[in-house]
């Protein structure tokens, strides 16, 4: 089977946090991959001892990618509910976060079950339910 890769267009909602650097379409889903960035300001002082990529910062891969994934088709999605966030072990400077994500949904509303990893190790596992903006 094949996929599709999507282009991350510079600007949109995105900016100033760049959550994802590529996203294909995967099954039921999509993959998209972020690669955390050491001198990105936002992890000074998120731990001083040791430097982690904040949690939230995984929602927010998330529902960029998703957005990425949609491609337009819809006016973008908010995040309405958060089902179960498991998170495993940190992501540090210098990982390449994965994030594989099944989507379903219907009457406006997205589901993603997604699981976010790096070099094999599972950081995080992220059910969310979105809703679609027209």
């Amino acid at each position: 089977m094949g996929t599709t890769t999507y282009p991350v267009r510079p600007g949109a909602r995105r900016m100033p946090l760049v959550a994802v650097d590529d996203v294909r379409a995967a099954g039921k889903g999509f993959v998209g991959r972020k690669t955390i960035d050491p001198g990105d300001p936002y992890l000074r002082g998120h731990f001083p001892s040791l430097t982690v990529y904040p949690g939230v910062f995984l929602v927010e891969s998330l529902q960029q990618m998703l957005e990425v994934h949609l491609d337009g088709a819809l006016g973008g999605v908010e995040l309405v509910e958060l089902g179960s966030v498991r998170f495993s072990r940190p992501a540090l400077a210098g990982d390449e976060v994965v994030i594989e994500a099944e989507v379903d949904g219907d009457r406006g509303r997205l589901v993603t079950k997604a699981t976010c990893s790096s070099g094999g190790q599972r950081l995080a596992r992220i059910t969310a339910t979105w809703r679609c903006r027209p």
